[in-house]
């Protein structure tokens, strides 16, 4: 089964639910009411821009309201039905607009949000991390994530039943509270845990009960039980009390109010330049570099070597990769190859004093290792983006199509370099349809050396004008 297909599905399990949700939804009326305090207690603004993930029948949003007064309300919810559910209750304060979304794959909104909000609806995510990681990148600066989700231990009498019974239940697995956490460094916060327990006459009650709110799509690759094997359940889940535990993770998080002094260089492809469009930036903005992942040493030199004799730096102004791979692969196949483990996860960059380029390896959606692509680096480090693109045929849709990519993910666009032969079309059409600065473009060079990056670094803009650009604030004078 496909991520959409499961998606579509639990969407439209909850569409079938939504006329008696609420008769079921005793611990979702709870957790919603929790994290609504806790929004309260938020230095929010007077009237705040919210997005809601997965509203339900509008739970959390009447909470909220209560609490808040007037904002900036967006709505959401992957099912139409729940959408069309929450709309008939009473409009929250302020100004609303109602969307059917996937929250976990939140496309072409605009970010910008001074809150960012969900109860019980991201642990549906197939990667909660990456997802939460999604929506905190659409958080204005000091804009604060609040999510309720279920945490491992979670439906563990009922799992115990199956385990009785010499089976294995269909319910997802959760994780431990303490490893839920955006994947993005920009954001402070943590995650509170609480623990319900919600008694049941028996199981065929419990069952009711989650098909009531329509909490009922199986764990992927898990089908649900027959008959019989769901008699044998029943019977040992009554016998030890017909009781479940729900163990909550409350989290709340902040985004910085600073932007990461620097910027990531990716490419609409590899062999595209970014080493030399790194090194140039370098020298022009006296920064640091750092490559977070090499690979391809077996047949050349690394690229950390290359930048710093191009832009003249001294040792103590590169930083260490956290991966070296020989292959000239994708980091998550080099990996592989060489039976090594990547973790994009666990990538961190190092602390500066100067503006710090960062070099990706190949394009945005190079895979690092088995969930996450240099898309969902860039948007775990929070940094703008510069893209390093061709000047020649074809370069027109290679470059939209990432400015499209960083767009839907929310992430800033600082300007984009060309490589080539000159192109006043190409870069005019840059420039129009995607809405974008071209800061530079580097001719055919008879020679790439030192020399050659001193005087195409006298052409880049200023890096403090490049930021006042992005936030749309004139840049403040030397």
């Amino acid at each position: 089964m496909t991520l959409a297909t499961r998606n579509a599905q639990v969407g439209a399990r909850f569409g079938a639910a939504a006329s008696r949700y609420e008769d079921h939804a005793a611990i979702q009326r709870i957790a919603a009411e929790r994290l609504a305090s806790d929004i309260a207690l938020l230095p929010l603004p007077r009237v705040p821009r919210i997005l809601e993930i997965g509203c339900g029948t509008g739970l959390l949003t009447q909470a909220v309201a209560r609490r808040l007064g007037p904002a900036d309300w967006t709505v959401t919810d992957i099912s139409p039905a729940m959408l069309a559910a929450a709309r008939r209750g009473p409009a929250p304060p302020g100004s609303v607009r109602y969307q059917v979304l996937d929250g976990e794959h939140p496309g072409a909104l605009a970010g910008g949000y001074d809150l960012i909000c969900s109860s019980l609806a991201v642990q549906w995510f197939a990667d909660l991390n990456t997802g939460l990681a999604r929506l905190a990148a659409l958080l204005a600066p000091g804009g604060h994530l609040a999510v309720a989700t279920l945490a491992a231990g979670t439906f563990g009498e009922w799992q115990a039943a199956h385990v009785a019974a010499g089976l294995a239940a269909a319910t997802p697995p959760y994780p431990p509270a303490g490893a839920i956490r955006p994947a993005m460094i920009n954001l402070a916060g943590g995650v509170r845990s609480e623990r319900l327990i919600q008694n049941h006459p028996d199981g065929l009650h419990f069952l009711k009960g989650l098909k009531g709110i329509g909490a009922t799509t199986p764990a992927p690759g898990r089908p649900p039980l027959g008959a019989a094997a769901l008699r044998r359940v029943l019977a040992e889940f009554d016998e030890h009390g017909a009781t479940v535990t729900y163990h909550l993770a409350y989290g709340m998080w902040k985004k910085s109010t600073q932007r990461p002094a620097g910027v990531f260089v990716t490419g609409t492809d590899t062999g595209i330049g970014k080493t030399l469009v790194s090194a140039i930036l370098a020298r022009a903005w006296n920064a640091d570099y750092w490559k977070p992942v090499q690979t391809g040493v077996s047949e050349e030199p690394g690229d950390t070597e290359t930048v710093a004799q191009l832009a003249r730096l001294a040792p103590d102004r590169l930083h260490l990769p956290a991966y070296v791979l020989q292959a000239p692969l994708s980091p998550w196949a080099a990996a592989t190859l060489e039976d090594t483990v990547v973790d994009a996860t666990t990538i961190v960059p190092p602390a500066t004093r100067a503006p710090l380029i960062v070099e990706g390896a190949g394009g945005l959606y190079v895979p690092i290792d088995d969930t996450h692509m240099m898309i969902d680096l860039i948007a775990r480090l929070d940094m703008p983006v510069v893209l390093a693109a061709r000047s020649g045929l074809g370069t027109i849709n290679h470059t939209l199509l990432s400015i499209e990519a960083l767009k839907r993910r929310g992430i800033p666009l600082l300007g984009v370099v060309m490589s080539g032969p000159l192109s006043a079309g190409n870069k005019e059409a840059i420039e129009r349809f995607g809405g974008v600065r071209v800061l530079a473009e580097i001719p055919p060079l008879p020679r790439v050396d030192a020399a050659a990056v001193d005087l195409l670094a006298q052409g880049i803009p200023p890096l403090a004008e490049c930021l006042a650009a992005l936030d749309g604030a004139p840049a403040e004078a030397d």
